[in-house]
């Protein structure tokens, strides 16, 4: 029977309470090995595709034992053929497993994203650019004003990340660009790893710095750092 694995945490103390149902109702368990655990499921039917659904219970699972130890995330879609397979995957990457618990034991993850002013071209602008196509000198000039716009909100971006970087360093451990696909809705997207002790100061801070700016902030977290730890991609182990 195949086992889909949820999260890496230490086996000690042993856990007490009932763990949070899996994907698609399963029972999560804890598979030991020494001193680290890891959570699974029975694996989804249907081929396991990470559809909404799937996807949310899975990051449910994560959330609600991060509230209790430190974890370690795996990206949804790492399948182990057996119990025996998932205590080797412990045992093959037992050094790396712990010593990235004891850099993040007792850390969060929280995200802060800036938004632009405005979302990228109007309505009105793009009506603009479309009939502007006849014309060669109206649609260089529409295009202009849109390089010169992208130009401008790039600008804004670079001094929105310093500026949260200043504003959140002496709260953070570590803190790097989140990988989001950019768009015209999104400037900047950057997590932080904060101790959870500096939870409300961190939130303090983003109130803080949201009245004092111009472009639009949107705080997430706090997460399981899932931005700082480097997992087993899916599929990789079997």
């Amino acid at each position: 029977m195949r086992h889909l694995v949820y999260c890496v945490l230490r086996a000690h103390p042993p856990w007490r309470g009932r763990l949070p149902a899996g994907v698609e109702g399963t029972a999560v368990s804890l598979v030991t090995e020494d001193e680290l655990a890891v959570a699974v499921s029975r694996g989804p039917g249907a081929g396991g595709a990470p559809d909404v659904a799937r996807a949310t219970v899975y990051a449910d699972v994560i959330a609600a034992l991060s509230e209790r130890r430190t974890v370690l995330p795996v990206r949804y879609g790492c399948l182990l053929p057996s119990r025996t397979q998932v205590r080797a995957f412990l045992q093959v990457r037992r050094a790396e497993f712990a010593t990235l618990l004891d850099q993040l034991d007792g850390c969060v993850e929280m995200g802060v994203r800036v938004l632009p002013g405005t979302a990228g071209c109007s309505a009105g602008e793009r009506r603009h650019q479309t009939s502007a196509v006849g014309s060669g000198t109206a649609y260089l000039t529409a295009r202009s004003a849109a390089y010169a716009r992208r130009d401008a909100e790039r600008e804004v971006g670079e001094e929105a990340a310093a500026a949260l970087q200043r504003t959140f360093d002496r709260l953070s451990v570590q803190s790097r660009a989140a990988p989001t696909v950019m768009g015209p809705n999104l400037l900047v997207s950057l997590c932080f790893l904060i101790r959870r002790a500096n939870i409300a100061a961190f939130r303090r801070e983003f109130r803080r710095l949201q009245e004092q700016v111009a472009y639009r902030l949107l705080l997430s977290g706090p997460w399981a750092p899932y931005n700082f730890v480097a997992t087993q991609e899916p599929g990789a182990v079997s």
